[in-house]
């Protein structure tokens, strides 16, 4: 079990002050930075794409992009990405939540036109759902947030 490797931080937290911790998977397309987070949505608990300057999360949902001002900011610095595909779950992988069937979902990241964002890994579904541009997509390929302390070869 790997959840003493990291923690939430509740973004009423953060309103003052980032957790300068918090785990950054890249940038959006004018240059802020992009984090992983948590959120509870229709009774799930689901990862989700912080953009601080925005003060809101985006999360993929019912065929939508959404956005919650309630979230959770992913903390500590002990993870890498790792490619994966078809809804592996790796060991390691962090789990951001469940979804109202209980099916357990993990912290994802997909590159999509220029962008790094966070999704969600269903291993029911066999794939890394993520919000984009006010709809949910779908990639069969993605990379898994999992902790260091699992070997992987990475390219």
């Amino acid at each position: 079990m790997v959840q003493h490797l990291y923690r939430w931080v509740d973004s009423s937290i953060t309103d003052e002050k980032f957790p300068s911790t918090a785990i950054q998977i890249g940038a959006d397309s004018h240059g802020h930075p992009i984090y992983v987070g948590r959120a509870y949505f229709n009774n799930t608990l689901t990862p989700v794409h912080v953009v601080p300057e925005h003060k809101i999360a985006y999360l993929p949902n019912d065929g939508k992009e959404h956005c919650v001002d309630k979230y959770q900011i992913l903390c500590l610095n002990h993870f890498k990405w790792v490619p994966s595909e078809g809804g592996v779950v790796l060991p390691g992988a962090v789990q951001a939540g469940r979804n109202k069937d209980g099916i357990p979902l993990y912290v994802g990241r997909v590159f999509h036109e220029g962008t790094s964002i966070v999704g969600m890994i269903n291993p029911k579904t066999l794939v890394c759902y993520f919000p984009y541009q006010g709809k949910q997509l779908v990639a069969q390929s993605y990379q898994a947030l999992v902790s260091h302390f699992y070997e992987y070869e990475v390219e």
